[in-house]
């Protein structure tokens, strides 16, 4: 008996000790994984904000195998609902009026209201030579209607080239929309692209900000009846 009830309070000490180291190994997992966190945070915590003005807020980073910095323009606008913002954004014919640096712009193929294929010359400053593309924009919306997102996937070879630009065939991006409940929606565009040429990567990200802070500066305005 002697020996029986020491075997036995082991035994019975078991369970505790395998629950007790099992709580131990969650916790240190825990540490590690929030250790990894703080060094690495994740890919959205490598932006750099560029610019914060106005209400308009533009970020870039760096994308690997790339020269070329991505952005990303952020802002709200109150009083509006997301189809009014969209309809501004799918306004093809439009864009030479609404955005910076748009010298032409027409619609290629509607596949459906918010689905085309839509071609765009874009003006550069001398000696850099104007540039051309062709994007596919597809809008998904939410189920409840209250979120859309407009991705942007670059067609190059849709049509021929005009010997008059330079192609721009890699890039992606898009356009997200969300209405909130008191009306304001936030707009968010984000957008990596090669502009093809020679261009130099850092004469590229130098002015990578400008042109979308403009651009959200005007849809805002165009939106809200500030701009005709």
């Amino acid at each position: 008996m002697q020996i029986i009830y020491p075997v036995m309070g082991f035994l019975n000490r078991i369970p505790f000790t395998i629950s007790r180291l099992n709580s131990m190994v969650i916790s240190f997992i825990r540490v590690v994984i929030l250790g990894l966190m703080l060094v690495n945070p994740g890919p959205d915590t490598d932006w750099k904000i560029r610019r914060d003005v106005d209400g308009v807020m533009v970020s870039t980073r760096k994308v690997a195998g790339s020269p070329f910095e991505e952005f990303r323009a952020e802002m709200n606008i109150p009083n509006t609902s997301l189809t009014k913002v969209l309809d501004v954004i799918m306004d093809v014919k439009s864009y030479p009026q609404n955005f910076p640096n748009c010298g032409g712009a027409k619609v290629l193929e509607q596949k459906s209201k918010y689905h085309d294929i839509h071609y765009l010359i874009i003006s550069t400053p001398w000696p850099v030579a104007n540039r051309d593309a062709i994007y596919e924009a597809n809008t998904t919306f939410s189920s409840n209607g209250k979120y859309a997102r407009i991705s942007l996937v670059p067609l190059g070879n849709y049509i021929a080239v005009d010997p008059k630009y330079i192609r721009v065939y890699n890039g992606s991006g898009f356009w997200e929309l969300q209405e909130a409940d008191d009306h304001v929606v936030k707009v968010v565009y984000q957008f990596h692209a090669d502009p093809g040429g020679e261009i130099p990567g850092w004469i590229a990200n130098s002015v990578i900000v400008i042109n979308p802070y403009k651009t959200l500066e005007s849809l805002r305005n165009i939106v809200t009846g500030k701009q005709n």
